[in-house]
């Protein structure tokens, strides 16, 4: 008297249902569909953006060819010469590095008020307040710790009298070197 138990619960098809085949062939179709519309498009974008930076290629070409000029036929004044000398060295003075220093230097009680550096001398004058001369002295020692700054010196100071916390006004000099920024 055996029995045979069928304790299979899950249906092994084959094939799924027709609603969920058909819809599972619907949505493969318009992915397949969807690609390959992408892929035409990034295709037609590629080839515009090839012949847009082919032309810009001929347009910098054209823009970039300078005519040689005559030495002969360059000779400048002397006061134009100086102009453009003063000109070039103006340009060329190290504005960011030179501000740098100056502010990595700072300490709480000196306020510096004026800058105002010569490219001819690479001199800068700095024109400032502090609590007191001992705030001066410092802030002069922490300018020559700067690699770019040397010659770091006291020009004149003074005590305003007037004002109650009795601050010292101060100009200072000091020499930056360009070997120092590069």
């Amino acid at each position: 008297m055996s029995q045979k138990f069928d304790l299979d619960f899950v249906q092994h098809s084959p094939f799924l249902p027709t609603s969920y085949s058909w819809l599972g062939l619907i949505i493969l179709s318009a992915g397949i569909a969807l690609a390959f519309f992408t892929w035409q498009h990034y295709q037609a974008r590629l080839i515009v953006h090839n012949e847009i930076a082919l032309e810009l290629t001929q347009l910098n070409d054209q823009i970039h060819i300078v005519p040689p000029v005559d030495s002969k036929s360059a000779d400048i004044a002397p006061e134009t010469k100086t102009q453009i000398e003063a000109t070039v060295a103006t340009l060329t003075t190290p504005w960011s590095a030179l501000l740098v220093a100056i502010e990595k230097s700072d300490i709480k009680d000196v306020a510096i008020l004026s800058l105002e550096p010569s490219s001819k001398k690479q001199l800068v004058l700095l024109s400032g307040e502090a609590k007191n001369l001992q705030s001066v002295m410092n802030y002069i020692s922490r300018l020559e710790e700067q690699p770019m700054l040397a010659q770091v010196y006291l020009q004149k100071h003074s005590v305003d009298e007037a004002n109650s916390s009795k601050p010292v006004r101060f100009t200072l000099a000091a020499q930056w070197h360009t070997a120092a920024v590069n």
